[in-house]
């Protein structure tokens, strides 16, 4: 009886693979900002392993390895998963970077936001407020609060008011 109740809306917005959709989009997010810092570690490994003679020796080794398993029709299905995995892993590691540098940003912006609210909002008591004070609501009040009274209220009263009594009648 519970699933019949859902509105439309909630029925659109299910949960995919356990998470929400605005879940689903921080995680794409975070995979995306994590990939970079992830990447550019993993090419600093990489050429550091490439620059030392014996690292590299093991790691052509791994490599042909490698090579000959993914050929081999037995062995290529685990050599495959292995791979899977290892991407998993690596997009993984993104994701919990790109959370971080997500998180940071986001404090770096709130942070920047309230300073310069700070320098703003003393400028606008000043300067700004007692302006509108001065200028604008004379203006108002002379040019906007009549055609109020004159124009709007009327209708309001023989248009919207008895609809209104009509629809509480109804209730």
């Amino acid at each position: 009886m519970a699933s019949q109740t859902k509105s439309k809306t909630e029925e659109k917005t299910e949960v995919t693979n356990g998470r929400k959709p605005s879940e689903q989009a921080l995680q794409a997010v975070d995979v995306a900002v994590g990939a970079v810092p992830t990447v550019a570690e993993n090419v600093r490994t990489t050429a550091e392993t490439w620059t030392n003679s014996e690292t590299r020796s093991q790691e052509i080794e791994t490599l042909q390895k490698r090579v000959q398993t993914l050929r081999d029709p037995k062995t290529r299905t685990g050599e495959i998963e292995s791979l899977r995995e290892r991407l998993s892993a690596e997009l993984q590691k993104a994701e919990t970077k790109g959370g971080d540098v997500r998180r940071q940003v986001t404090e770096q912006l709130v942070g920047r936001a309230r300073k310069a609210r700070e320098r703003v909002e003393p400028v606008y008591r000043d300067r700004v407020h007692p302006v509108v004070k001065e200028r604008v609501e004379p203006v108002y009040r002379e040019r906007v609060e009549p055609v109020v009274k004159e124009r709007v209220e009327p209708i309001y009263r023989d248009r919207v008011e008895p609809a209104v009594k009509k629809v509480r009648e109804r209730i």
